[in-house]
C-alpha cells in the first residue's frame, strides 16, 4: 500500500511549578500512608495507596523528586480531571524507582494527561486511563534526564492518544489502546522501546505508529486492527525499526512484518 505523507502531532511538554506539599492521612495498618486528597505531593519513599476516588481541578497526585524508592497503589479507585490545561492524574517527577499499580482509573483529564512520566525509572501495571488528552505520557525528563519505563496490562481508551513514548527507553506489553481518537501507541524516541503483546483497535488514525526520526523499535507480536488510518505505519521513507510476527491489516510499508 502506497505511503501516505501525513503530518504527524508535535508535543510541547511544560512542567508546571509543584504545589505545596499536603499533609497526608495516617498510616494504615498496612504500612501504607493514605492518599486522600486531589494535589497531594508524594516526596519520600515509601508505600502510599489512594483511599478514596478523587475530583480534581488540578493534579491529582505528584511524585516529586527524591532519592527513595515509591510504590503507590489506585486500590480500584477513580482520579478524575477537569479541562484545566497541563495537569495530569498522577505526575511523576522522581529520580528513584516508582511503582504505580491498578485497578484503577484516571479520567476527564481532556487538557492534559493521565499518567505523566517527567523522569525516573517507572512501572505501571493495571491502570485504565480514559477522557484524556493523553492516556499514557512517557516524555523527556527534567534536567536532561530521560524516562525508562516498563508499562504492562494497561487499558487506554476513549483518549485523543492512548500511548505516547516521547523520549527515553522503554517497554510496553500486554497493553490495550482502544477506540482512541487519533492514535493508539505512538513513539518518536531515538531510544530503544520495545513494543510486544499490546493491541490496538478502532483508533481514528493509527494502531501502532513511529513518528519520522524515531528508530531501533523492535515492535514485535502485536494486534492492530480496524483502526482508520493504518494499523501500523512506520514513519520514515524506509524502516528504521523492527517489524514482527505482528497481527495486522493494514500498513504502509512492505518491510512491516
Amino acid at each position: 500500500m502506497a505511503q501516505r505523507a501525513l503530518r504527524m502531532k508535535k508535543h510541547r511538554f511544560t512542567v508546571p511549578a509543584l504545589p505545596l506539599v499536603l499533609l497526608l492521612a495516617a498510616v494504615s495498618a498496612r504500612g501504607q500512608t493514605q492518599i486522600t486528597s486531589c494535589g497531594t505531593v508524594i516526596n519520600e519513599g515509601g508505600e502510599y495507596v489512594l483511599a478514596n476516588d478523587l475530583n480534581c481541578s488540578g493534579d491529582g497526585i505528584s511524585i516529586a523528586f527524591n532519592t527513595r524508592q515509591i510504590e503507590l497503589t489506585l486500590a480500584g479507585h477513580r482520579i478524575t480531571g477537569s479541562s484545566s490545561p497541563n495537569t495530569a492524574g498522577i505526575r511523576v517527577m522522581s529520580a528513584a524507582p516508582v511503582l504505580i499499580q491498578g485497578p484503577g482509573v484516571i479520567s476527564n483529564f481532556t487538557a492534559g494527561d493521565g499518567i505523566l512520566l517527567a523522569a525516573g525509572g517507572v512501572q505501571i501495571y493495571a491502570v485504565t486511563c480514559t477522557g484524556n488528552q493523553v492516556g499514557f505520557y512517557l516524555s523527556p525528563g527534567i534536567n536532561g534526564k530521560e524516562t525508562a519505563a516498563l508499562v504492562r496490562n494497561n487499558v487506554a481508551e476513549n483518549n485523543v492518544d492512548g500511548f505516547y513514548m516521547g523520549a527515553g527507553a522503554g517497554e510496553l506489553e500486554g497493553n490495550l489502546a482502544n477506540g482512541n481518537s487519533r492514535d493508539g501507541i505512538l513513539t518518536a524516541t531515538t531510544k530503544r522501546v520495545r513494543f510486544r503483546r499490546n493491541t490496538a483497535t478502532f483508533n481514528g488514525r493509527y494502531g501502532i505508529a513511529t513518528e519520522p526520526g524515531s528508530n531501533d523499535k523492535s515492535i514485535t507480536s502485536n494486534t492492530a486492527l480496524d483502526n482508520v488510518g493504518y494499523d501500523l505505519f512506520e514513519g520514515n521513507s524506509k524502516c528504521q525499526n523492527t517489524w514482527n510476527d505482528n497481527t495486522f491489516g493494514t500498513s504502509n510499508l512492505p518491510c512491516i512484518n
